[in-house]
């Protein structure tokens, strides 16, 4: 992997470029922000990241707060960037977290995803815990790598889909409710296997997006999304990028021979870092959005896509410069780059750019 220093060393630029996306369209800073960033928990990232150097991770809280994710605990700056207080720490104590997958906004209340556990922590407006509880089925993984909620659902794609009880098929997506009532399982793998390119299980991680009765569902290595009812049903699905999207090169002889020396995963993390991987989806007005990794050793080789929601059109890829993806929030996107770091157990330096996308 490319040293971080060769990103940090780069000349700081105020402005944000892009190479193609709809005419007459561009990114559109609102607010820049030079933000002191707490060390981020070594135990959490130890167990759920493992990496030297993660990008900063923003969410939007109800009073217009900016949230960061520290992995085991957030730091919560007011909306003009202000430290203004802490949530959470390292444990499996009542507002405590292993891990910090996700946050999500519903019901007035904070919704804060520990995947590890599979626990989802509830928070009121003024980040006050107020319950957990555990997202589990039996026969399911306990292991969530995305999540999403809106009106009384909450929607989860599992890191791995195994067979339920009594049923013979594996599904990828879990439906409960508000209280995490399991509620349904959708989605059957074994029905789309033949167009996933045969992928092992391992490397099709999902992402969800719970719109209204809506869910948009990916998985990370396939240039397809996919439209589904509440109930199931698929209403459609979208082959995107066909003409500029670069497949991971997976090979089950390759990786045969690569484990008589080293262990399995270590294949299919490198089998990774060849191809183009969908790293999240969001909601962007009234569009869907993708962020796409171009190449795994360059945090700063990726781009956005838009699709309407009826997958009826889609935009060309925004490429961005100097800057990386640093969260999403209601309409607007949050882009970072880091001034001082030295190790991620360090307080260190970011600008922070809050844009939106205008014609």
């Amino acid at each position: 992997m490319k040293k971080v220093s060769e990103y940090l060393n780069k000349t700081i630029l105020y402005c944000l470029v892009f190479l193609s996306f709809i005419p007459n369209e561009s990114l559109k800073e609102k607010l820049s922000y030079t933000l002191k960033l707490p060390p981020i928990n070594k135990e959490a990232n130890t167990t759920l990241f493992k990496q030297n150097f993660m990008p900063p991770w923003f969410y939007e809280g109800f009073n217009g707060e900016l949230i960061l994710n520290r992995f085991s605990y957030l730091q919560i700056y007011t909306s003009r960037g202000e430290p203004k207080r802490t949530i959470g720490g390292y444990g499996p104590g009542p507002g405590e977290f292993y891990s910090i997958g996700a946050i999500q906004k519903a019901n007035d209340s904070y919704f804060i995803l520990d995947p590890l556990q599979a626990a989802l922590s509830v928070f009121d407006k003024e980040f006050a815990f107020k319950k957990r509880f555990h997202l589990l089925y039996e026969g399911v993984s306990n292991v969530i790598q995305g999540i999403s909620i809106d009106g009384e659902y909450i929607a989860t794609a599992q890191y791995h889909r195994q067979i339920y009880k009594n049923s013979l098929k594996a599904r990828a997506i879990n439906i409960y409710d508000l209280n995490g009532k399991w509620q349904k399982a959708l989605f059957e793998v074994n029905k789309v296997q033949k167009k996933l390119k045969n992928y092992p299980e391992n490397i099709l991680r999902g992402h969800i997006l719970l719109d209204n009765q809506d869910i948009y569902f990916c998985f990370t290595p396939i240039n397809c999304i996919w439209k589904l009812s509440i109930e199931g049903e698929v209403i459609n699905e979208k082959w995107f990028g066909q003409k500029w999207w670069k497949y991971v090169k997976y090979d089950d002889n390759e990786k045969k021979k690569f484990i008589i020396q080293k262990p399995a995963w270590m294949y299919d993390i490198q089998a990774e870092e060849t191809g183009y991987r969908i790293m999240a989806i969001f909601k962007y007005k009234d569009y869907v959005g993708l962020q796409i990794s171009k190449d795994a050793n360059n945090l700063l080789d990726y781009c956005y896509i838009l699709l309407d929601k009826n997958f009826s059109w889609e935009s060309e890829p925004i490429f961005l410069k100097d800057y990386f993806p640093a969260g999403y929030g209601e309409n607007c996107l949050y882009l970072a780059k880091m001034i001082e770091f030295r190790t991620p157990y360090e307080e260190s330096r970011a600008e922070i750019i809050k844009c939106t996308i205008e014609k």
